[in-house]
Protein backbone atom coordinates (compact mmCIF):
# COMPACT_ATOMS: atom_id res chain seq x y z
CA UNK A 1 0.00 0.00 0.00
CA UNK A 2 1.91 3.18 -0.94
CA UNK A 3 2.49 6.05 1.28
CA UNK A 4 0.29 8.68 -0.27
CA UNK A 5 -2.36 9.05 2.78
CA UNK A 6 -2.28 12.99 1.98
CA UNK A 7 -1.79 14.57 -0.94
CA UNK A 8 0.16 17.58 -1.94
CA UNK A 9 -2.45 20.65 -2.21
CA UNK A 10 -5.73 20.66 -2.51
CA UNK A 11 -8.56 22.43 0.16
CA UNK A 12 -5.93 22.22 3.32
CA UNK A 13 -2.63 23.37 0.97
CA UNK A 14 -1.08 20.05 2.36
CA UNK A 15 3.06 19.71 1.53
CA UNK A 16 5.15 16.80 2.99
CA UNK A 17 7.84 18.06 5.25
CA UNK A 18 9.95 15.06 5.45
CA UNK A 19 9.40 11.36 6.15
CA UNK A 20 5.47 10.75 6.99
CA UNK A 21 5.13 14.84 8.22
CA UNK A 22 2.67 16.75 6.66
CA UNK A 23 1.56 20.82 6.68
CA UNK A 24 -2.04 21.70 5.96
CA UNK A 25 -2.89 25.24 5.81
CA UNK A 26 -6.48 25.72 6.95
CA UNK A 27 -8.34 29.16 7.13
CA UNK A 28 -10.03 30.08 10.16
CA UNK A 29 -13.64 31.37 9.27
CA UNK A 30 -14.78 34.61 10.50
CA UNK A 31 -17.82 35.78 12.26
CA UNK A 32 -20.18 38.67 10.04
CA UNK A 33 -18.13 41.30 11.25
CA UNK A 34 -15.00 40.14 10.03
CA UNK A 35 -13.58 39.03 13.66
CA UNK A 36 -11.51 36.08 14.40
CA UNK A 37 -12.20 34.85 18.31
CA UNK A 38 -9.01 34.28 20.04
CA UNK A 39 -8.95 32.79 23.44
CA UNK A 40 -6.21 32.80 26.30
CA UNK A 41 -3.83 29.77 26.75
CA UNK A 42 -3.46 30.80 30.33
CA UNK A 43 -6.02 28.34 32.18
CA UNK A 44 -6.87 30.48 35.24
CA UNK A 45 -7.94 33.80 32.92
CA UNK A 46 -11.30 34.37 32.93
CA UNK A 47 -13.34 35.37 30.40
CA UNK A 48 -10.16 34.65 28.59
CA UNK A 49 -12.13 35.03 25.17
CA UNK A 50 -12.26 37.68 22.78
CA UNK A 51 -11.92 38.29 19.22
CA UNK A 52 -9.99 40.68 16.81
CA UNK A 53 -10.51 42.22 13.25
CA UNK A 54 -7.36 40.68 11.55
CA UNK A 55 -5.78 43.62 9.54
CA UNK A 56 -5.95 45.81 11.60
CA UNK A 57 -2.79 46.53 15.00
CA UNK A 58 0.92 45.96 13.99
CA UNK A 59 1.17 45.90 10.54
CA UNK A 60 3.74 43.29 9.83
CA UNK A 61 4.13 39.69 11.23
CA UNK A 62 3.10 39.91 14.29
CA UNK A 63 4.69 36.73 16.57
CA UNK A 64 3.09 37.88 19.78
CA UNK A 65 -0.17 38.42 21.27
CA UNK A 66 -1.42 39.70 24.63
CA UNK A 67 -4.23 38.61 26.47
CA UNK A 68 -6.32 41.45 26.98
CA UNK A 69 -7.43 40.06 30.17
CA UNK A 70 -4.59 38.96 32.32
CA UNK A 71 -1.71 40.26 29.56
CA UNK A 72 -1.14 36.89 29.26
CA UNK A 73 2.24 36.80 26.84
CA UNK A 74 2.50 33.99 24.17
CA UNK A 75 2.83 32.49 20.61
CA UNK A 76 -0.25 34.48 18.65
CA UNK A 77 -1.06 31.01 17.54
CA UNK A 78 -1.53 29.43 20.90
CA UNK A 79 -4.60 31.80 21.46
CA UNK A 80 -6.45 29.70 18.65
CA UNK A 81 -10.25 28.58 20.41
CA UNK A 82 -10.49 25.09 21.73
CA UNK A 83 -13.74 25.05 18.94
CA UNK A 84 -10.65 26.31 16.14
CA UNK A 85 -8.76 23.52 17.33
CA UNK A 86 -11.55 20.98 17.12
CA UNK A 87 -12.51 21.99 14.09
CA UNK A 88 -9.09 21.87 12.07
CA UNK A 89 -8.67 18.62 13.96
CA UNK A 90 -11.99 17.63 11.66
CA UNK A 91 -10.61 19.02 8.66
CA UNK A 92 -7.74 17.00 8.37
CA UNK A 93 -9.33 13.59 9.33
CA UNK A 94 -11.68 13.99 6.81
CA UNK A 95 -9.05 14.65 4.28
CA UNK A 96 -7.03 11.23 5.79
CA UNK A 97 -10.41 9.30 5.30
CA UNK A 98 -10.02 10.07 1.92
CA UNK A 99 -6.46 9.12 1.83
CA UNK A 100 -7.40 5.55 2.89
CA UNK A 101 -10.17 5.35 0.62
CA UNK A 102 -7.66 6.22 -2.17
CA UNK A 103 -4.99 3.91 -0.66
CA UNK A 104 -7.81 1.07 -0.67
CA UNK A 105 -8.27 1.73 -4.63
CA UNK A 106 -4.81 1.97 -5.54
CA UNK A 107 -3.44 -0.85 -3.81
CA UNK A 108 -6.49 -3.37 -4.96
CA UNK A 109 -6.76 -1.48 -8.14
CA UNK A 110 -10.32 -1.00 -7.94
CA UNK A 111 -10.75 1.71 -10.45
CA UNK A 112 -13.71 4.97 -10.64
CA UNK A 113 -16.46 3.20 -9.26
CA UNK A 114 -14.53 1.19 -6.26
CA UNK A 115 -15.02 -2.52 -7.71
CA UNK A 116 -12.67 -4.89 -9.39
CA UNK A 117 -13.23 -8.88 -10.61
CA UNK A 118 -10.22 -11.11 -9.99
CA UNK A 119 -10.46 -14.48 -12.66
CA UNK A 120 -8.01 -17.33 -11.78
CA UNK A 121 -9.17 -20.57 -13.53
CA UNK A 122 -12.64 -21.47 -12.14
CA UNK A 123 -12.47 -19.01 -9.09
CA UNK A 124 -14.00 -15.58 -9.39
CA UNK A 125 -14.06 -12.77 -6.79
CA UNK A 126 -15.55 -9.79 -6.34
CA UNK A 127 -13.80 -6.73 -4.63
CA UNK A 128 -16.29 -3.75 -3.87
CA UNK A 129 -15.52 -1.00 -2.00
CA UNK A 130 -18.25 1.11 -0.29
CA UNK A 131 -17.16 4.11 1.28
CA UNK A 132 -19.19 6.18 3.47
CA UNK A 133 -19.96 9.39 3.13
CA UNK A 134 -17.19 12.04 4.48
CA UNK A 135 -18.46 13.24 7.73
CA UNK A 136 -19.54 17.62 7.83
CA UNK A 137 -17.17 19.75 9.26
CA UNK A 138 -19.17 22.01 11.52
CA UNK A 139 -17.65 25.47 11.22
CA UNK A 140 -15.91 26.43 14.91
CA UNK A 141 -18.91 28.18 17.27
CA UNK A 142 -18.25 31.20 18.70
CA UNK A 143 -19.58 32.90 21.20
CA UNK A 144 -21.20 36.44 20.63
CA UNK A 145 -18.96 39.40 22.15
CA UNK A 146 -20.56 43.19 21.42
CA UNK A 147 -17.98 45.35 23.77
CA UNK A 148 -15.87 46.96 20.67
CA UNK A 149 -13.12 49.08 20.96
CA UNK A 150 -9.98 50.02 18.68
CA UNK A 151 -6.37 50.69 20.78
CA UNK A 152 -5.20 54.59 20.14
CA UNK A 153 -1.23 53.32 19.81
CA UNK A 154 -1.77 50.57 17.38
CA UNK A 155 -5.04 50.70 16.06
CA UNK A 156 -6.54 47.01 16.83
CA UNK A 157 -9.87 46.52 16.54
CA UNK A 158 -11.13 44.36 18.82
CA UNK A 159 -13.72 42.59 21.16
CA UNK A 160 -14.05 41.73 25.14
CA UNK A 161 -16.22 40.80 27.68
CA UNK A 162 -16.70 43.13 30.67
CA UNK A 163 -13.78 46.27 31.01
CA UNK A 164 -10.60 44.57 29.52
CA UNK A 165 -7.07 46.27 30.10
CA UNK A 166 -4.87 45.06 27.44
CA UNK A 167 -4.40 45.80 24.11
CA UNK A 168 -4.32 42.17 22.60
CA UNK A 169 -1.23 43.48 19.81
CA UNK A 170 0.50 45.77 21.86
CA UNK A 171 -0.12 44.81 25.14
CA UNK A 172 -0.72 48.31 25.83
CA UNK A 173 -3.32 49.53 28.64
CA UNK A 174 -6.31 50.55 27.37
CA UNK A 175 -8.46 49.97 29.90
CA UNK A 176 -9.89 54.07 30.04
CA UNK A 177 -10.78 53.27 26.26
CA UNK A 178 -12.92 50.52 27.13
CA UNK A 179 -14.79 52.78 29.94
CA UNK A 180 -15.10 55.87 27.54
CA UNK A 181 -16.27 53.06 25.11
CA UNK A 182 -19.67 51.98 27.84
CA UNK A 183 -20.19 55.62 28.54
CA UNK A 184 -20.29 56.73 25.00
CA UNK A 185 -23.03 53.92 24.59
CA UNK A 186 -25.07 55.36 27.65
CA UNK A 187 -24.85 59.21 26.06
CA UNK A 188 -26.28 57.53 22.39
CA UNK A 189 -28.95 56.17 24.54
CA UNK A 190 -29.80 59.56 26.62
CA UNK A 191 -29.35 61.91 23.10
CA UNK A 192 -32.31 59.46 21.62
CA UNK A 193 -34.74 60.33 24.65
CA UNK A 194 -36.45 63.13 22.93
CA UNK A 195 -37.41 61.37 20.21
CA UNK A 196 -38.46 58.20 21.78
CA UNK A 197 -40.72 60.74 24.13
CA UNK A 198 -42.40 62.07 20.77
CA UNK A 199 -42.88 58.14 19.92
CA UNK A 200 -43.82 56.57 22.58
CA UNK A 201 -44.80 59.18 25.69
CA UNK A 202 -44.09 60.58 28.56
CA UNK A 203 -43.48 57.10 30.35
CA UNK A 204 -41.08 55.85 28.14
CA UNK A 205 -38.72 58.77 28.12
CA UNK A 206 -38.38 58.33 31.81
CA UNK A 207 -37.46 55.25 31.86
CA UNK A 208 -34.72 55.50 29.58
CA UNK A 209 -33.53 58.27 31.80
CA UNK A 210 -33.62 56.15 34.80
CA UNK A 211 -31.95 53.32 32.62
CA UNK A 212 -29.14 55.56 31.77
CA UNK A 213 -28.67 56.27 35.26
CA UNK A 214 -28.36 53.02 36.43
CA UNK A 215 -26.10 52.19 33.65
CA UNK A 216 -23.50 55.15 34.88
CA UNK A 217 -23.77 53.62 38.42
CA UNK A 218 -23.41 49.93 36.95
CA UNK A 219 -20.28 51.55 34.85
CA UNK A 220 -18.58 52.90 37.59
CA UNK A 221 -18.87 50.03 40.06
CA UNK A 222 -17.54 47.81 37.55
CA UNK A 223 -14.78 50.11 36.72
CA UNK A 224 -13.75 50.40 40.37
CA UNK A 225 -13.71 46.99 40.82
CA UNK A 226 -11.68 46.26 38.12
CA UNK A 227 -9.24 48.87 39.27
CA UNK A 228 -9.23 47.05 42.89
CA UNK A 229 -8.75 43.71 41.52
CA UNK A 230 -5.66 44.90 39.37
CA UNK A 231 -4.59 46.11 42.65
CA UNK A 232 -4.63 43.79 44.72
CA UNK A 233 -3.08 41.35 42.24
CA UNK A 234 0.11 43.74 41.83
CA UNK A 235 0.11 43.82 45.63
CA UNK A 236 1.03 39.95 45.93
CA UNK A 237 -2.11 38.29 46.56
CA UNK A 238 -3.23 35.00 45.30
CA UNK A 239 -6.54 35.06 43.11
CA UNK A 240 -8.21 33.40 46.03
CA UNK A 241 -7.32 36.49 48.49
CA UNK A 242 -8.18 38.96 46.13
CA UNK A 243 -11.60 37.37 45.29
CA UNK A 244 -12.05 36.97 49.17
CA UNK A 245 -11.30 40.60 49.68
CA UNK A 246 -14.15 41.70 46.58
CA UNK A 247 -16.99 39.61 47.96
CA UNK A 248 -16.16 41.65 51.09
CA UNK A 249 -16.54 44.85 48.92
CA UNK A 250 -19.84 43.76 47.56
CA UNK A 251 -22.01 46.77 46.81
CA UNK A 252 -19.78 49.24 48.66
CA UNK A 253 -18.92 51.20 44.80
CA UNK A 254 -22.75 51.98 44.21
CA UNK A 255 -22.35 54.13 46.95
CA UNK A 256 -19.97 57.10 47.07
CA UNK A 257 -19.31 57.54 50.60
CA UNK A 258 -18.82 53.89 50.69
CA UNK A 259 -16.52 54.18 47.86
CA UNK A 260 -14.10 57.01 49.40
CA UNK A 261 -13.95 54.93 52.54
CA UNK A 262 -13.01 51.67 50.06
CA UNK A 263 -10.61 53.38 48.47
CA UNK A 264 -8.45 54.41 51.34
CA UNK A 265 -8.54 50.82 53.03
CA UNK A 266 -8.03 48.55 50.29
CA UNK A 267 -5.87 50.30 47.70
CA UNK A 268 -4.47 53.63 49.47
CA UNK A 269 -5.76 56.05 48.11
CA UNK A 270 -6.70 58.94 50.67
CA UNK A 271 -7.97 61.40 48.07
CA UNK A 272 -8.82 61.76 44.74
CA UNK A 273 -8.59 65.64 43.24
CA UNK A 274 -10.48 66.70 40.66
CA UNK A 275 -13.60 64.89 40.72
CA UNK A 276 -17.04 66.15 41.64
CA UNK A 277 -17.63 63.35 44.10
CA UNK A 278 -20.75 65.96 45.57
CA UNK A 279 -22.30 66.03 41.84
CA UNK A 280 -21.70 62.04 42.00
CA UNK A 281 -23.27 61.05 45.51
CA UNK A 282 -26.78 63.27 44.74
CA UNK A 283 -27.18 61.65 41.81
CA UNK A 284 -25.75 57.72 42.67
CA UNK A 285 -28.50 58.37 45.83
CA UNK A 286 -31.53 58.61 43.33
CA UNK A 287 -30.33 54.89 41.63
CA UNK A 288 -31.52 53.44 44.90
CA UNK A 289 -35.73 54.81 44.97
CA UNK A 290 -35.39 53.88 40.88
CA UNK A 291 -34.09 50.32 41.51
CA UNK A 292 -36.15 49.18 44.43
CA UNK A 293 -39.63 51.58 44.46
CA UNK A 294 -40.05 52.43 41.11
CA UNK A 295 -38.53 55.91 41.57
CA UNK A 296 -40.80 56.84 44.27
CA UNK A 297 -39.02 58.54 46.93
CA UNK A 298 -38.98 56.67 50.20
CA UNK A 299 -38.13 58.04 54.20
CA UNK A 300 -35.20 56.71 53.64
CA UNK A 301 -33.89 57.94 50.45
CA UNK A 302 -35.27 61.69 52.00
CA UNK A 303 -33.47 61.15 55.12
CA UNK A 304 -29.94 60.23 53.53
CA UNK A 305 -29.75 63.33 50.96
CA UNK A 306 -31.88 65.82 54.02
CA UNK A 307 -34.50 66.69 51.47
CA UNK A 308 -37.38 68.11 52.03
CA UNK A 309 -39.07 67.13 49.38
CA UNK A 310 -42.71 64.80 49.65
CA UNK A 311 -42.56 61.09 50.34
CA UNK A 312 -44.40 58.60 47.32
CA UNK A 313 -43.51 61.64 45.25
CA UNK A 314 -41.49 60.37 42.25
CA UNK A 315 -37.89 61.11 41.83
CA UNK A 316 -37.31 63.96 39.60
CA UNK A 317 -33.90 63.33 37.16
CA UNK A 318 -33.26 65.48 33.80
CA UNK A 319 -31.11 64.39 30.41
CA UNK A 320 -28.76 66.83 31.46
CA UNK A 321 -28.27 66.10 34.97
CA UNK A 322 -27.29 62.71 33.46
CA UNK A 323 -24.61 63.72 30.80
CA UNK A 324 -23.06 65.60 33.62
CA UNK A 325 -22.95 62.05 35.96
CA UNK A 326 -21.58 60.61 33.01
CA UNK A 327 -18.58 62.92 32.71
CA UNK A 328 -18.32 62.60 36.63
CA UNK A 329 -17.90 59.18 36.28
CA UNK A 330 -15.43 59.11 33.49
CA UNK A 331 -13.08 61.96 35.47
CA UNK A 332 -13.31 59.66 38.43
CA UNK A 333 -12.60 56.50 37.19
CA UNK A 334 -9.47 58.31 35.07
CA UNK A 335 -8.76 60.14 38.85
CA UNK A 336 -8.19 56.97 40.21
CA UNK A 337 -6.35 55.31 37.39
CA UNK A 338 -3.66 57.80 37.16
CA UNK A 339 -3.52 56.91 40.93
CA UNK A 340 -3.08 53.47 40.78
CA UNK A 341 -1.00 52.90 37.47
CA UNK A 342 0.64 56.26 37.35
CA UNK A 343 3.71 53.60 35.07
CA UNK A 344 2.41 51.45 32.65
CA UNK A 345 3.99 47.97 31.23
CA UNK A 346 5.29 48.80 27.63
Amino acid sequence: MGNNLFRPGGPLRISRVGGNRFNASISIPKDRDGRIARECPNDSCSPGYFKIRLGTGITGKQYETFCPYCRHRADSQKFATQEQQRYAKDLVMREARRGVDRMIRDSFNLGPFGRRTLVDGFIKMEVNLKSAPLPHVSPPFEDQVRRDVVCPSCGLDQTVFGLATWCAACGKDIFLMHVAAELTVVRSMLNDVDRRRELLGQRVASKDLENCLEDAVSIFEAALKALTRRNLSQSGRTTEQVETQLKKVGMTFQDILRTCDALRELVGIAEVPGVQWDALNAAFQKRHPITHNLGVMDRKYLERVQSREREGREIRITAPEIATTLDNVQAAVTAIHAQLFPSLPA
